[in-house]
């Protein structure tokens, strides 16, 4: 189905404003509505009657939804989150207003929709958000960009710009230890240094580079299996002893200890895995686990595309026979009982080393799993 542009705006001056707006964000975003541009937050005041302030922004979407379809989730998300809204209910106070400005260049009239929304060019905590992510966007009826709507507008209201940060979720509230997982070049240590950058967290990075049996495994890996697994298992128990004797109260790591057995799973003889699996088990049994593991995959292509670029010379022969099983052994790992919930999460049309919507789209999808 083709996919049409549309805009909406959010607002909210009833209960955690900002929660509100970052978990209505969160919700609207699904297999049919996918967000291109987000504004900053606009602390603004009440409009046409007496209340507090709100925190305003708008969206810019990308979706297959019809119009019809679109109102009916906005009131899906706006009731999920506390508001239902009331046929008298005119200009109050509220937890969520979720409104569709523009959809395409369409103009529609009927007892349900307007479109587009009749007082855009009257508001300014819609038009200065919205001038901030589409300021060419023309008025389908009055043929007027959005900066010349927002020159020409009467609203004489002085509105807030927020930093875009707030935007941030709270994840580490409610996951006070994440650890990155996922195979080989898929970026896992660029997201962990970027998050704990990004909440000023201390960060739990494995390293790798430090094992002396690694370059030799790639050459032999037979030969050297149990030497690279053994020293892998041994420095990360190690790291992790050392890491928490300093009692920090969040952080972010760019593994987990069980990545352990997924790799030693692949690489060792039964037997050496038995007894090493043995060993783990009993070392587990003493270790901080993570409240939440984020497990990044993409296609082996990509992998191996992303393993040449970072340029490790031990790395360069790695097959993708390797790789694969490596992503069976992940995939087995996250489908098996474990003491901690585990994010999915596709890199595939993601880029957030370098684009910070992307970033953000990331942190998004992390936060779902602290409320649905």
């Amino acid at each position: 189905m083709e996919k049409k542009q549309a805009i909406l705006s959010l607002g909210s001056n009833l209960g955690n404003r900002l929660e509100l707006l970052q978990k209505a964000v969160i919700l609207l975003e699904n297999a049919s509505l996918n967000l291109t541009a987000l504004s900053s937050i606009y602390e603004t005041p009440a409009w046409g009657f007496e209340s507090t302030p709100f925190y305003n922004a708008c969206a810019q979407i990308e979706t297959s939804l019809s119009p019809q379809e679109l109102l009916s989730h906005f009131l899906q998300v706006e009731a999920q989150l506390g508001r239902i809204r009331q046929q008298t209910e005119g200009y109050t106070a509220r937890k969520l207003d979720i409104d569709l400005l523009f959809y395409d260049g369409l103009v529609v009239a009927t007892d349900t929709l307007t479109l587009p929304h009749p007082k855009i060019h009257l508001r300014n905590f819609v038009l200065v958000p919205l001038q901030e992510i589409a300021p060419q966007w023309r008025h389908p009826i009055l043929n007027l960009p959005v900066t010349e709507l927002l020159r020409q507008c009467p609203d004489p209201d002085q509105i807030e710009k927020l930093p875009y940060a707030m935007w941030s979720p709270p994840i580490f509230d409610a996951f006070p230890f994440i650890a990155i997982e996922g195979n080989i070049g898929v970026g896992k240590t660029t997201l962990a240094q970027k998050m704990a950058a990004h909440y000023n967290l201390p960060l739990v990075e494995e390293a790798y580079a430090q094992n002396p049996y690694l370059e030799k495994f790639y050459t032999d890996p037979k030969k050297h299996a149990l030497a690279v697994e053994t020293y892998f298992l041994e420095d990360r128990l190690q790291q992790a002893k050392i890491f928490w004797e300093g009692n920090p109260a969040a952080a972010i790591s760019d593994f987990t200890l069980q990545k352990s057995l997924i790799f030693a799973a692949q690489n060792l003889t039964e037997t050496d895995y038995q007894a090493y699996h043995k060993r783990f088990a009993q070392k587990l049994a003493r270790q901080k686990l993570p409240d939440l593991v984020v497990y990044l995959h993409t296609d082996i292509d990509t992998l191996q595309r992303q393993i040449k670029q970072r340029g490790r010379p031990y790395e360069q022969n790695i097959t993708r026979t390797y790789l694969e099983q490596i992503a069976q052994g992940y995939s087995d790992f996250i489908q098996s009982d474990l003491r901690y919930p585990v994010v999915s999460i596709s890199t595939q049309t993601l880029d957030f080393k370098a684009n910070d919507f992307d970033f953000h789209r990331l942190l998004r999808l992390i936060y779902r799993a602290s409320f649905s």
